[in-house]
C-alpha cells in the first residue's frame, strides 16, 4: 500500500490542484461553446456558425510561431497568470456583447490565451509529477477532462435557459479565474534553462524535434491525417443521425454522449500503460478503430449499430489523444517541451481547419454514409501505414526518450 501511494499521482499536490482545475475549465468551455452556437445561430445563417468554430481554430494556428516560445522563455506561473487573465476578460466581454463582429473579435481572444496557457500546462506537468507518472497523468486528465466536457455539454442547454447566454458566458470566465489562482498557488515552476544547448526558433524548433524522434516522425504526420479525414464526418454526422436514419435530436444526443463515454474510457486505459512501444500501438490502434466505426456507422441500418460505432470512436480518439500527448512530452527536451506542443496543437488546428472544408465538400459529393464510409477507409489504411512503419523502428530507438 505504501508503495500504491508514492507512485499515484495524487501524491503531489499541485497535481491535486491542476487537475481538477483544467477539467472545470473545460466544462466551461463546453457550456461556452453551447451559448455561442445559440446566440450565433439566432438570426444568422450556416455562415456565422462557421466563422465561429474558425474563431476558435485560427488563433491557435496564428499563434505557433509565439507561443511555444513564450512558455519556454518565461517563467511558468507569470505565462498561466497572465494567460489566465486574458481569458477571464475576454470571456467577461463575451458576457456583455451581443453583435457577432464583437463576439468573434473575443472568441479570438480568448483562443490566444489557450494557445499560450495550453502548451505551458502540458509542459509543466512533467515538472510535478516526473518522467514515470507523466503517462498516468496524462489518461488520467484526459479521463477527466472527458467526463467535464460532457457535464458541460448536459449544462449548458440548462444554463442558457435558466440565466441566458450572459449567466452561462460569466460561468465559463469564472473557471478561468479558477484557473488564475491554481496558477497562483501551483508551487513547481517551470523557468528558462540559460544552458539548454541554444535552440533557437519557436515552431520549426518544435517540428525539428518532433521530425527527429524515430517514433514520433511516424505518429505525429499519420495524426495529421487522421484529423482531416476522422474531423471531416463531424460536418456530416448530424445528417447521417437525423437524416438517413431518420433519428430524433434526443437520439443524436445520445450518440454524442456514447462518444464522450467511449473517450473517457479509451483514455483511462491508456492512463495504465508505461511505455512507450504500448503507448505507440495505442496510437495506431486508435486510429484504427475510429476508421473501422466510421465505416460501421456509415453502412448503419438501426440505433444499435450507430451507438456502439460512436462508443467505439470514442475509445479510439481517447486513446489516441492521451497516448500521443504521452509521448510527445516525453519524447521531447525539457527545455523543447512549450514549443513542441504548441507547434502539434498548432498543426492539428490547422488540418481541423481543413476537415471543415472537406467535410462539406465531401457532404455534397458522396452524402453522409458515403463521407463517413470514405474517411473510415482512409482512417483505416493511415492506421495500417503507420503500423508498418513502426514494425520497422528498432526497440532501442522506440523506448530511446531525449531529455
Amino acid at each position: 500500500m505504501k508503495q500504491t501511494l508514492q507512485t499515484s499521482i495524487w501524491s503531489h499536490r499541485d497535481i491535486r490542484l491542476v487537475l481538477p482545475a483544467r477539467a472545470l475549465s473545460y466544462a466551461g468551455d463546453s457550456i461556452a461553446l453551447i451559448a455561442l452556437m445559440l446566440r450565433v445561430s439566432d438570426g444568422h445563417g450556416p455562415a456565422a456558425v462557421t466563422a465561429l468554430l474558425l474563431a476558435f481554430a485560427v488563433p491557435t494556428v496564428a499563434m505557433i510561431p509565439f507561443a511555444g516560445r513564450i512558455v519556454d522563455g518565461f517563467d511558468s506561473r507569470a505565462v498561466l497568470v497572465w494567460s489566465g487573465l486574458l481569458q477571464v476578460a475576454a470571456g467577461v466581454g463575451l458576457a456583455f456583447v451581443h453583435d457577432l463582429v464583437n463576439t468573434l473579435a473575443l472568441v479570438c481572444v480568448l483562443q490566444v490565451g489557450q494557445a499560450v496557457a495550453g502548451p505551458a500546462w502540458g509542459a509543466l506537468i512533467p515538472r510535478i509529477v516526473g518522467e514515470s507518472l507523466v503517462g498516468r497523468t496524462t489518461g488520467t486528465s484526459q479521463a477527466l477532462i472527458g467526463v467535464a466536457t460532457l457535464a458541460g455539454s448536459a449544462a449548458g442547454g440548462v444554463l442558457v435557459g435558466a440565466a441566458g447566454t450572459r449567466g452561462a458566458l460569466l460561468v465559463d470566465a469564472a473557471t478561468f479565474l479558477v484557473l488564475v489562482l491554481v496558477a497562483r498557488l501551483v508551487r513547481t515552476r517551470r523557468r528558462p534553462e540559460a544552458a539548454s544547448g541554444g535552440e533557437q526558433g519557436g515552431v520549426m524548433a518544435g517540428l525539428r524535434a518532433i521530425f527527429g524522434d524515430d517514433i514520433l516522425r511516424i505518429l505525429v504526420p499519420a495524426l495529421w491525417l487522421f484529423v482531416v479525414v476522422g474531423e471531416a464526418v463531424n460536418v456530416v454526422e448530424v445528417f447521417l443521425i437525423t437524416g438517413e436514419l431518420g433519428l430524433g435530436p434526443s437520439l443524436y444526443g445520445a450518440a454524442g454522449a456514447a462518444t464522450g463515454l467511449g473517450a473517457i474510457a479509451g483514455a483511462s486505459y491508456c492512463g495504465r500503460l508505461r511505455a512507450d512501444l504500448g503507448r505507440t500501438w495505442a496510437v495506431v490502434g486508435g486510429m484504427a478503430a475510429i476508421g473501422g466505426s466510421c465505416v460501421l456507422m456509415g453502412l448503419a441500418g438501426n440505433f444499435v449499430t450507430l451507438m456502439i460505432g460512436a462508443t467505439t470512436i470514442g475509445v479510439g480518439s481517447g486513446m489516441l489523444n492521451a497516448a500521443t500527448s504521452a509521448l510527445v512530452v516525453t519524447r521531447s527536451a525539457e527545455h523543447l517541451r512549450g514549443r513542441v506542443i504548441a507547434a502539434l496543437n498548432g498543426t492539428i488546428r490547422s488540418f481541423s481547419i481543413l476537415a471543415l472544408l472537406l467535410g462539406g465538400a465531401a457532404g455534397a459529393l458522396l452524402g453522409p454514409r458515403g463521407t463517413f464510409v470514405t474517411c473510415g477507409i482512409a482512417c483505416a489504411v493511415a492506421a495500417a501505414a503507420a503500423g508498418a512503419l513502426v514494425l520497422r523502428v528498432k526497440d532501442s530507438e522506440l523506448e530511446a526518450v531525449s531529455h
